[in-house]
């Protein structure tokens, strides 16, 4: 959706602060493999020392290999006809699994065993990997127990050349010339076992073809003879059945039509007879009508005659009557036409007849004809079937004969003329360098392992280590707590000029530092926290301040020392205090008057000195600055600092000196601290670099807060200047002031 003109687009929650996130880890990973650089280090040079103890301990091993080719053209016995060869057109459709079975065959123990037979390596020692055993029977016994041919399977492998129909045959083995001879034996011994794979396969098919010869000539020869029983028992000969069928079936349709004819004329010969009779019956002349032309032309001369004899009478009886002999005469002859056409009409009513009889005759004679006409087709129909049973019978039982006939013709062929489908391309070569140990890939991951390692495990310790190794560290401490770091006190490396086994001189001019130097990076960074005190202090102002630690050895006498020293250079007056009466260690800054070295806060607490007596001034103590020791070590320094003069002191103390700064014991082991936090308005707690624990400090700092102490914040010491972190410092100056020209004592 578009914001509104004006608007200012949301922006993306997860873009730059997920990616500063990110940042933020890889920079705290990065930091921890810096500062946990030693564990990576070790942990690398150990896996690298792994890999050179494992590629000196192993057993060189050289490697030689084979190629067979494959041209998928094995010999075809049978085309498409099943239980005879193998499946060969399955296998040019799928050629991925006749590969991988070609390569389970050469990997099998049948071609192992063939192999081994040839190597003759079934004994061998070195072969069996008894050879470094020194016992002969436990030699023996172990020799028992291992399988030559599994043995020769586990030392080689067979790989496809990608994009090829070649097969790589390789073999490993502490002799590069037997590994070549490894190699090419099973080479060898697959191609044996495929030649001899086909002449099984070739012998059984011919042996199965000639089978199914002799079985398709006997079915045949069977066919054959029932087809010539069968024409031998119905007279037939090898072409007569189709013309029979031909000719009776003419004859068929001829009778039809001749009896349809016959039909026709039976029908017309009946109807004209009967017409005749019907026109006889009436005295009707009219049935010459229906006679034949030639017939009815007579019968009509004979009534022309009969006409012109009437007319004559008819004619001579008008003319003369009826005595004429003329008359009579034509009479006579008019009766004897008459009779004669009454003679013919019988005639013709009997003709008609017999030819409607003849006519039914014909009929009935030609339906009986095509009765047997059908009779015949019907019963010549029922040995067709018959026939073509039979004639298929010794067609297929032929076409069956010349399949098997032309198969074993082929077979004896091919085992005449074979292609080789399988070939030997390179036969294995004696190699020139070992392949295993794999020096630059056991190099390689001992450097990674020993790298990734490293990093675990220096993630694991970094996590594991709950010491305080920056400001950010000390920053999570306090969250919780509410308190500031005051500042970051550098660590100060050791000076040449002193001598490094010179301990107490190097810890002495570090106490000192601050007034030593003063231009110093250490002096800056103390008036830094002398700066951070005064604005922590607040309106009321600092008079006495505490500086404990969670645990001795953290700097707190150092630091304590120093801040002194800067509030002095700020023109306080100021005295610090050795209130650590366990373990005291100013005197070893600050040298006491020879004769008074047991005077000191214990004699001025349990009243055996003056306070007057117990300061110590001038000397190594800069001007403007007191120095009150700790003296005498007491029996019950608790039972001293909580008596009503440590108060009084400290507040006799408070009126003479503008500053007051105690150094005590450190929290955790004694409540020293506790009892003088109470008293005084402020207390700093010093915590050192890569050795305060967060746990240690946290504590020490709710301990003196339960106390009801006045806790101003935490110092962080000797912080490695090249590992602080990133922001803290970014403003301040660099100072370059020379070591050499320590300030004299006293100076401001």
């Amino acid at each position: 959706m578009t914001p509104p003109p004006g608007t200012a687009p949301a922006p993306d929650p997860t873009g730059p602060d997920e990616a500063d996130r990110a940042m933020e880890q890889l920079m705290r990973f990065l930091a921890i493999l810096r500062r946990r650089w030693l564990v990576v280090a070790v942990m690398t040079v150990l896996a690298l020392a792994g890999a050179a103890i494992a590629i000196t301990a192993l057993q060189p091993r050289w490697r030689a290999s084979a190629t067979v080719v494959l041209h998928l053209g094995g010999p075809q016995v049978l085309d498409k006809v099943k239980n005879v060869t193998e499946d060969t057109e399955s296998r040019l459709l799928a050629y991925k699994e006749y590969y991988q079975t070609q390569r389970e065959i050469i990997g099998s123990r049948t071609v192992a065993e063939r192999a081994l037979a040839a190597l003759g390596l079934a004994q061998d020692p070195v072969f069996l990997g008894i050879a470094d055993i020194g016992s002969e029977a436990e030699r023996m016994a172990q020799a028992a127990e291992v399988d030559p041919i599994e043995r020769l399977r586990g030392m080689v492998f067979v790989e496809e050349v990608r994009g090829s129909r070649v097969l790589k045959i390789s073999a490993d083995y502490p002799d590069p010339q037997i590994a070549a001879d490894i190699a090419n034996a099973l080479a060898e011994a697959y191609l044996a076992h495929v030649d001899a794979s086909r002449a099984r396969t070739g012998d059984a098919a011919k042996a199965g073809v000639e089978a199914e010869r002799a079985k398709a000539l006997l079915a045949l020869q069977l066919a054959e003879k029932a087809l010539s029983d069968f024409k031998q028992e119905h007279g037939i000969s090898s072409i007569s059945l189709a013309d029979r069928q031909n000719v009776i079936t003419e004859a068929i349709i001829k009778t039809t039509a001749n009896l349809k004819d016959a039909e026709a004329e039976s029908f017309a010969a009946s109807a004209v007879h009967e017409e005749a009779e019907r026109l006889h019956k009436a005295g009707s002349i009219a049935g010459a009508s229906l006679l034949p032309p030639l017939e009815r032309r007579v019968f009509e001369d004979m009534r022309a005659e009969e006409l012109e004899a009437e007319r004559e009478v008819e004619q001579l009886a008008i003319k003369y009557g009826d005595k004429m002999p003329e008359l009579q005469q034509a009479r006579k002859r008019l009766r004897v036409i008459q009779g004669r056409i009454t003679n013919e009409e019988k005639e013709l009513l009997a003709g008609l007849k017999a030819r409607a009889n003849a006519a039914r005759t014909t009929e009935s004679r030609l339906r009986g004809s095509l009765d047997g006409e059908k009779e015949k087709a019907l019963g010549l129909t029922l040995l067709e079937r018959q026939y073509r049973e039979l004639e298929r019978e010794s067609k297929a039982a032929a076409e069956s004969y010349e399949l098997v006939s032309k198969r074993d013709t082929e077979i004896e062929m091919l085992g005449r003329v074979q292609s080789e489908d399988i070939e030997i391309l390179d036969r294995a070569t004696k190699g020139r360098k070992p392949v295993f140990p794999p020096k630059a890939l056991l190099v390689a991951v001992a450097l990674v392992s020993g790298l990734t390692l490293g990093a675990l495990l220096a993630l694991g310790v970094d996590v594991r280590d709950n010491r305080i190794r920056g400001l950010l560290d000390l920053e999570r401490a306090l969250a919780g707590l509410g308190l500031p770091v005051l500042g970051q006190l550098p660590l100060l490396p050791a000076d040449a000029r002193i001598g490094v086994s010179n301990l107490r001189a190097q810890r002495r001019q570090r106490d000192l530092h601050t007034l030593l130097f003063p231009q110093s990076l250490m002096a800056e960074r103390v008036r830094g926290v002398r700066t951070s005190l005064g604005f922590a202090s607040g309106k009321d102002g600092l008079r006495t301040l505490v500086v404990t630690s969670p645990n001795s050895g953290e700097g707190k006498s150092s630091t304590a020392v120093n801040l002194a020293m800067s509030f002095v250079q700020a023109k306080k007056r100021v005295v610090l205090i050795d209130a650590d009466m366990r373990r005291p260690r100013l005197h070893q800054v600050f040298e006491p008057p020879i004769g008074r070295e047991a005077d000191g806060l214990a004699r001025v607490l349990a009243g055996k000195c003056t306070l007057d007596e117990a300061l110590i001034t001038g000397g190594d103590v800069p001007e403007g600055m007191s120095v009150l020791l700790c003296g005498e070590i007491p029996q019950n320094p608790s039972e001293l600092l909580e008596s009503p003069q440590t108060r009084k002191l400290l507040a006799e103390l408070g009126e003479r000196f503008d500053l007051v700064v105690l150094d005590t014991p450190p929290v955790l082991p004694v409540s020293d601290p506790l009892i003088l936090a109470r008293m005084a308005d402020g207390v700093v707690v010093v915590a050192r670099c890569q050795a305060t624990t967060r746990a240690g400090l946290q504590r020490a700092l709710t301990t003196l807060r339960r106390s009801e102490a006045n806790l101003l914040g935490v110092i962080l010491n000797e912080v490695d200047s090249r590992r602080e972190e990133a922001g803290y410092g970014a403003g301040y100056y660099s100072y370059h002031a020379d070591p050499n020209a320590a300030a004299p004592h006293g100076s401001a």
